[in-house]
């Protein structure tokens, strides 16, 4: 790539981890924020699903509005929304030696505002990719989204154990620094624009590429979905785990980094070796899947035991870390330019949903954490029965005929 191509990558790869520093750096700081503010622990997983549920209910609307009006407007609008809401929690943050409900809700309120800024601009960055670069270095240049997205995840909680070692409240010092970068960023250069603007996406279109290409989507979807939801669910549960251990709290950080790591060390082999064909995506997605079965039936026998719930822990998120850029690479070779905006933020929608429910419902079934393991290799399995449902073709050890894939 070029250097303003590269330049261009770089800008469009701080949107995603606007979300993901969002939710990733506050899972070694929830024991703590929960302890000073004086929550329980469902209150306290709402302090992620409380920013996760907005962002991702808002994802599908930045996409369908960056169709029409342009990428980049939607992003300056929503930038200085999330902006605002880092102002408003770190306000909450200096009041949190009070324990009040009103503390709590303030709180609430920055978390929420964070989460609407952040659901504008997280569409943006895989239909920016779809529209400037083609083929194999569209697949590379996705594949260097999802590593951004890891680096993200893996920083995140390294700089969150430092964090938690000062103050929790500086988190949103930080939180606001990033949009105020990403925002001269956009500001200052001109991104590329979609290539349609202002053409809205008719329904009746919609539901035909989903009646065309559903063998794909609901797989796609319902991976990247569940993936989330149990990714960061382990996380939550993971942070306090290492919270009933005499470690310190950068320790903490860098521990809570390691699955992260190997997400984004498995996102960015698989992107190199992505060649393009439907027989590939389909072998990154299954090899990916079998590592997440894999990982999530080992925690079973190793909820109790720190080190070894990490080594399990590692093996889903490198399964998941392989199968994300197969999936976002398959998507967009099966949805026409002038509709990416809509269906990645569909896709985006749901895999945030994944983050935001994740936390939350791993805080209630913490209450059995043998039945916590048990459901969760449940929910993984539900996505084998999908795969197997919706491909004729299983491409492991052998060749399969391919069906025709859209190439735009």
């Amino acid at each position: 790539m070029s250097g303003r191509s590269t330049y261009i990558l770089f800008i469009i790869g701080i949107l995603p981890i606007i979300m993901v520093v969002g939710n990733s750096l506050f899972i070694p700081l929830l024991p703590q924020m929960q302890l000073d503010m004086g929550l329980t622990t469902v209150q306290g997983g709402w302090l992620l699903t409380g920013f996760s549920i907005p962002a991702a209910l808002l994802v599908p609307v930045g996409g369908i509005v960056s169709d029409r009006i342009g990428r980049r407007k939607v992003a300056l609008v929503a930038l200085p929304i999330f902006m605002l809401g880092c102002v408003i929690s770190m306000f909450a943050g200096m009041r949190a030696s009070t324990i009040s409900s009103e503390v709590f809700q303030l709180m609430m309120v920055g978390r929420i505002l964070q989460g609407v800024g952040a659901g504008g601009v997280t569409p943006l960055a895989m239909a920016f990719i779809s529209d400037i670069y083609e083929g194999e270095q569209r697949n590379r240049a996705l594949g260097s989204i999802e590593v951004f997205n890891g680096v993200g995840k893996v920083i995140s909680p390294i700089i969150g154990g430092f964090v938690l070692a000062l103050s929790w409240s500086y988190s949103f010092v930080i939180l606001l620094a990033i949009s105020i970068f990403a925002f001269l960023g956009i500001l200052s250069f001109q991104l590329p624009q979609s290539v349609k603007e202002g053409k809205a996406l008719k329904k009746r279109k919609m539901m035909d590429i989903f009646q065309k290409q559903w063998r794909w989507i609901i797989p796609i979807f319902s991976c990247g979905a569940i993936g989330m939801f149990l990714l960061f669910g382990y996380l939550f549960y993971f942070a306090y785990l290492l919270e009933t251990t005499t470690i310190s709290s950068v320790l903490i950080g860098f521990l809570l980094a390691i699955p992260v790591l190997m997400l984004a060390i498995g996102s960015s082999l698989t992107a190199k070796k992505l060649v393009g064909n439907e027989e590939q995506y389909k072998k990154a997605i299954i090899i990916g899947f079998i590592l997440m079965i894999i990982g999530s039936f080992l925690i079973i026998g190793f909820t109790i035991h720190v080190y070894l719930f990490l080594f399990c822990l590692m093996v889903f998120a490198s399964g998941f870390g392989i199968l994300l850029p197969a999936a976002n690479a398959a998507l967009a070779s099966i949805v026409q330019k002038e509709e990416r905006g809509t269906v990645f933020s569909l896709y985006s929608m749901l895999r945030f949903l994944g983050v935001a429910l994740g936390p939350l419902f791993f805080g209630i079934w913490m209450i059995d954490i043998e039945q916590m393991a048990f459901t969760a290799l449940f929910f993984i399995s539900i996505n084998g029965v999908i795969i197997l449902y919706s491909w004729r073709c299983l491409p492991i050890g052998r060749e399969c005929v391919a069906t025709e894939m859209s190439r735009f």
